[in-house]
């Protein structure tokens, strides 16, 4: 019982470790109102910086992949049929065997992931004023 009880809160801990986007947007709202220089120290330099018309700095950084989905064939089973069969009088069952039966393919082709994350620097403080991400690949584990 007690194996059980570990192995419960093991998986339940596991569970709340998993990448979510709202474990993304802990991690990048964590941001606004520290100093633009900490965030260029931690995140590296951005992909793309831009001058805003009312004199604050956006840093954007793309983060993208490819990877090629697998092919499965799908098959199915058709369980075989039982068939009573009168003779002269006498009856007796038939039975068919079962078999797979091939469905075609599905799957393969490419997928691709991507997170674009956007950091406005205010022009006087040199604060982080605000973030926005958008993309299918924005994910990170939650706080606790």
């Amino acid at each position: 019982m007690k194996k059980w009880i570990g192995l419960l809160a093991l998986l339940t801990a596991a569970c709340g470790s998993l990448p979510t986007k709202e474990g993304y947007a802990q991690k990048v709202y964590a941001w606004q109102g520290r100093d633009a220089n900490e965030l260029l120290a931690t995140w590296g330099a951005p992909d793309k910086t831009m001058t805003m018309p009312n004199g604050n700095t956006l840093y954007t950084y793309n983060k993208s992949s490819v990877q090629q989905q697998p092919m499965f064939e799908n098959r199915r089973y058709e369980p075989g049929t039982r068939i009573t069969v009168n003779d002269n009088g006498q009856s007796r069952v038939i039975e068919t065997p079962g078999r797979w039966v091939y469905d075609g393919m599905t799957g393969g082709g490419v997928m691709t992931y991507r997170c674009v994350t956007n950091f406005v620097v205010d022009k006087k403080t040199q604060e982080v004023e605000s973030v926005s991400f958008e993309g299918n690949n924005c994910l990170a584990p939650p706080r606790q």
